[in-house]
């Protein structure tokens, strides 16, 4: 009995946990130490229909990583995930919409200068896409958080929403800080006069 748990251990043991010895250069994160797939009992695929795509997705302290590709707007990236591309939005953000002159277009301005084109960490929370079917992430430029950058320069509001909360109180006093110093959207002399999301509703005819 004790010979065959020995020859099986490291069969499951390979199916649970995968690392890459790369070193990214660009931004200083180690791929070593990274765990590259999903737990056996929470299984989850990236890409579905695609053999093995699960691997390549992290979960319980780990981490996706992937490659920039484009900056639509200032909570949207596309980004390069092994040979797929993935539409994910920033957790815990939501700034002004690109027709929302000059504020959206200067949002989307400050994160392509962020990321764009650059290798990143994505981290997942409790809800993994929303109803678009958009990954839903925190993203990481070596060990610094795009998503609170955001709403520290004033570029974006804290947003919180059902489940994914795990950073939600850093950002909300983020924001604190960024509107008592006037940054972007909260610059007295020229403020962003209504929130992305009342800007959305009256697009769509709705009240606010």
């Amino acid at each position: 009995m004790h010979r065959v748990i020995n020859i099986l251990s490291p069969v499951l043991l390979a199916g649970c946990i995968g690392a890459s010895a790369d070193v990214n250069r660009q931004d200083g994160v180690n791929d070593s130490e990274v765990a590259l797939v999903i737990p056996l009992d929470r299984p989850f695929n990236l890409f579905p229909g695609e053999r093995g795509a699960e691997q390549r997705l992290t979960a319980m302290g780990g981490f996706i990583r992937g490659q920039v590709l484009a900056v639509p707007d200032g909570n949207t990236l596309t980004v390069l995930i092994g040979n797929g591309k993935e539409t994910v939005q920033l957790i815990g953000i939501d700034a002004p919409e690109t027709d929302q002159a000059p504020w959206g277009p200067e949002a989307t301005a400050a994160l392509r200068a962020l990321v764009e084109g650059r290798s990143v960490r994505l981290e997942l929370d409790a809800a993994r896409r929303d109803h678009a079917r958009r990954l839903q992430v925190y993203v990481f430029v070596g060990d610094r958080s795009v998503n609170l950058e955001m709403i520290r320069q004033g570029q974006a509001l804290a947003a919180t929403r059902p489940l994914n909360t795990t950073h939600a109180e850093e950002y909300l006093q983020a924001e604190r800080e960024a509107r008592e110093a006037g940054r972007g959207l909260w610059n007295a002399a020229h403020p962003l006069p209504i929130s992305p999301d009342c800007h959305r509703k009256r697009q769509a005819g709705q009240p606010c």
